[in-house]
C-alpha cells in the first residue's frame, strides 16, 4: 500500500475565525521572505528613472546653450525681416482709397438753391465703400450725408437743394469717413457679374420739353421709359438722372421708383424749374446696394 502525500503545514492551516485563509498566510510568508529583494528592485527602478530623466534634461540644456540658443536668435531676426516684408505687402490686400474727380455745382429748383455734385470712383474689386460726406465752400458747408459706392464703379455723390443767398465759390467734397466692407469670395466669386445682373436699368423714348409760358408749360419736362432689365424685384430703387446737353452735364435729378418689378417698364416724368435749361440726352446712375437683401421684394408664390 502507498502512503498518502502529506500536505504542507501552511496549506493544512485552518483559521477557526474564518478571517484568515491558508492562501493569504502563504502570500504573507512569501512577502516576508522577499521583502528586502522587492525593496532593492524598487530602489533600482527609481534610480534608473532618475538617471534617464535627469540625464536627458541636463543633456538638452547643454545642447540648447551651446547650439539651440543661437538658432533661436537667428530665427527671431528672420521673423523680424519677414514681418517688415508683410507690412510692405499688406497694402496689396487692403482697400485702395476712393478716387475723387471733378466737383460741380448746378442751379436747383430756384435761383437761390444749388446742387453740389462730385464724381467718385471705387477702384477696389471686392470692397464696398460706405461713405459719410459733405460739401464745403467759401463761407459754409452742407450737412453730412451717407451713401455706398459699389466695387469697381463710379457714380456721382450729390447734395440737392442747398439754400444760399450768395453764389457759392470754391466748392469741395469732404469725405469725413469711409467704412470698408469686404465681399466674401466664397459667397460671391464674380462681383462684377453679380452687380451687372442686378443694376441693369436701360432707358428709351427720351424726350425733353422746355418750359414755355406762351404754351402753358410751367416747367421743363424730362420724360423717358425705364426698364428693370433684371430678374429681381426692388422695393424702392433710387437713381441719379444726369442731364446732358451736347456732351456736357447741366444738372442732376434724384428719382425713386417704388416697387420696381422685374421686366417692368416704368414711364418717368420729371420736372425741372431751372431757367434756360437744355437737355439733349440723359444718363442713369443707380444708387442701389445690390448686396443688401433688404432692397429686394420677396418672390410671389402663385
Amino acid at each position: 500500500m502507498f502512503n498518502k502525500k502529506q500536505q504542507p503545514q501552511l496549506e493544512r492551516y485552518e483559521d477557526v475565525t474564518g478571517e484568515f485563509t491558508s492562501g493569504e498566510l502563504k502570500w504573507g510568508e512569501w512577502y516576508v521572505r522577499h521583502k528586502i529583494l522587492l525593496r532593492k528592485i524598487s530602489i533600482g527602478l527609481l534610480s534608473a528613472w532618475c538617471v534617464v530623466t535627469l540625464g536627458y534634461g541636463l543633456g538638452y540644456f547643454i545642447y540648447y546653450f551651446s547650439y539651440g540658443y543661437f538658432q533661436d536668435q537667428q530665427m527671431a531676426s528672420q521673423q523680424l525681416l519677414e514681418l517688415s516684408n508683410l507690412k510692405n505687402t499688406r497694402a496689396l490686400f487692403q482697400a485702395k482709397e476712393l478716387q475723387v474727380g471733378r466737383v460741380e455745382m448746378y442751379n436747383s429748383v430756384s435761383e437761390e438753391t444749388y446742387d453740389f455734385v462730385a464724381r467718385v470712383s471705387n477702384p477696389n474689386d471686392r470692397w464696398i465703400a460706405i461713405v459719410n460726406y459733405k460739401f464745403s465752400f467759401s463761407g459754409g458747408e452742407t450737412d453730412t450725408l451717407k451713401t455706398i459706392i459699389l466695387p469697381q464703379s463710379q457714380r456721382p455723390l450729390a447734395y440737392f437743394g442747398f439754400e444760399s443767398t450768395g453764389y457759392p465759390t470754391g466748392v469741395k467734397l469732404l469725405i469725413e469717413n469711409v467704412k470698408w466692407k469686404n465681399i466674401n469670395i466664397h459667397s460671391i466669386p464674380d462681383v462684377a457679374g453679380f452687380i451687372a445682373d442686378r443694376a441693369n436699368f436701360p432707358v428709351e423714348n427720351f424726350q425733353f420739353i422746355r418750359a414755355s409760358a406762351s404754351q402753358g408749360i410751367p416747367s421743363n419736362m424730362i420724360e423717358f421709359d425705364m426698364l428693370n432689365d433684371t430678374a429681381y424685384n426692388f422695393w424702392e430703387p433710387s437713381f441719379y438722372i444726369e442731364l446732358i446737353n451736347q456732351n456736357r452735364t447741366v444738372g442732376l435729378i434724384y428719382f425713386v421708383a417704388s416697387e420696381f418689378r422685374s421686366q417692368e417698364i416704368r414711364s418717368v416724368d420729371l420736372r425741372s424749374y431751372v431757367n434756360n435749361l437744355e437737355v439733349s440726352d440723359i444718363k442713369v446712375w443707380p444708387v442701389l446696394n445690390v448686396f443688401d437683401s433688404g432692397q429686394y421684394m420677396p418672390v410671389s408664390i402663385l
